[in-house]
């Protein structure tokens, strides 16, 4: 007897699976949290070019793998900006302010 659902049934199971691929192991790591937010805040206040604008604590970081693994992770999900500088808008010179 075939079963028309399996093959969507098997495709539901790998999605699902693959849902906690993101999660860190380090999660619920007090360090793992601080990194978190401190690699986000960076990552919407850096100024480019100036590393006074870094926000990291440079003992953690070298320390504590959770910590880097968050500062990281939360760099990666805040980053508003592309590597053009122009925060994920194509570059168009004939862009204005909008103000006229």
């Amino acid at each position: 007897m075939r079963r028309p659902f399996m093959p969507a049934l098997l495709a539901l199971a790998l999605v699902l699976a693959g849902c906690g691929l993101g999660r860190s192991e380090y999660a619920d790591d007090p360090d793992y949290k601080a990194g978190h937010s401190d690699g986000c805040w960076t990552a919407t206040s850096q100024v480019p070019g100036d590393p006074e604008s870094i926000t990291r604590n440079e003992e953690a970081w070298k320390s504590s793998e959770a910590y880097r693994a968050g500062w990281k992770a939360g760099y990666n999900a805040c980053v508003i900006r592309d590597r053009s500088g122009s925060m994920g808008m194509p570059d168009m010179p004939e862009r204005g302010t909008g103000v006229r």
